[in-house]
């Protein structure tokens, strides 16, 4: 038991340790078209206002949400690429990109009819403080129902970058969905309070 108990918390220490944890975060306002042909839709005057928050981790990898996701009515939630987001800086510009990528979905009713995820490319640049991101070939399963959808979302503005000291990070707290704290993070969503108060979500 002793043995178990050791080995126990060997694996959570590692675990804890090997999170990617925020370091970095820039929230981006704008609007979002979205279409249902191959064509990537052009924002209008009609297109629907959007949140999307933009991270960097302490391992040099990135966190793209794109928060309450909706189109004719339906409230897909929370779209966040976290594995298979690829990134390349280059004289001032954040260029990524995704191929056809499961993307969990969060935070919404939609969750769990939508098997918790969609499966999504994209390409997005940040450049002067403004994200351009054009989403294609987002297939959406829906209870059986399938269906392909386009969007491309323009920033009109950004929060700025919001530094987290990795020290801070390391004295956070970590939550599951239902509110429990946590000792590490854990596979999946994971709710983190900084020590700064600043309240973050990581996929893992």
């Amino acid at each position: 038991m002793k043995r178990f108990l050791l080995s126990t918390i060997a694996l959570v220490i590692a675990f804890a340790a090997n999170a990617a944890t925020v370091v970095e975060t820039t929230t981006f306002q704008g609007k979002i078209a979205v279409g249902f042909t191959a064509e990537i839709p052009e924002i209008g005057d009609d297109s629907d206002a959007a949140t999307v928050v933009f991270s960097k981790m302490d391992d040099g990898t990135y966190q793209f949400v794109l928060q309450q996701f909706s189109f004719s009515g339906l409230v897909i939630g929370d779209v966040t690429i976290t594995k298979g987001l690829n990134a390349e800086e280059k004289d001032g510009t954040i260029v990524l990109t995704t191929d056809n990528v499961e993307a969990p979905v969060t935070n919404s009713d939609m969750a769990d009819m939508l098997g918790g995820k969609v499966l999504i490319t994209m390409k997005a640049t940040i450049k002067e403080g403004k994200m351009v991101a054009e989403l294609s070939n987002i297939h959406v399963n829906l209870s059986g129902t399938e269906m392909d959808v386009t969007a491309k979302f323009e920033s009109s503005s950004s929060t700025g970058i919001n530094s987290v000291s990795t020290a801070s990070a390391k004295a956070s707290r970590i939550y599951d969905l239902s509110g429990r704290e946590l000792p590490a993070m854990q596979k999946g969503l994971n709710i983190v309070k900084m020590a700064n108060g600043e309240t973050v979500k990581i996929i893992k």
